[in-house]
């Protein structure tokens, strides 16, 4: 299996998310990530109306991944300033 490096960012409410815990919890001895994973691996759409369905969400999902990155590396430079600028003030 190769080794993951890649981020999946996915919003989700904290009451689905305490439902998908549960259930990765009772699988066994896996992580909440490799239920997910696994998961969203093994589904196959059936449905030509569930599978344009969902590649609406994924679109969306693209957009709000783009977005969230963008907002990190916001949230980054903005923290070097700040580390810079108390450094500069140390001395």
């Amino acid at each position: 299996m190769a080794l993951a490096t890649q981020r999946l960012v996915v919003p989700i409410t904290a009451k689905d998310k305490a439902r998908v815990e549960r259930k990765a919890a009772k699988a066994g001895k896996i992580s909440t990530a490799e239920f997910v994973r696994r998961a969203a691996l093994s589904y196959e759409p059936t449905d030509a109306e569930v599978e344009a369905e969902l590649r609406g969400l994924v679109a969306g999902f693209e957009e709000l991944h783009a977005s969230t990155l963008a907002q990190l590396d916001r949230t980054g430079a903005a923290l070097n300033a700040a580390l810079a600028h108390f450094n500069r003030k140390r001395g």
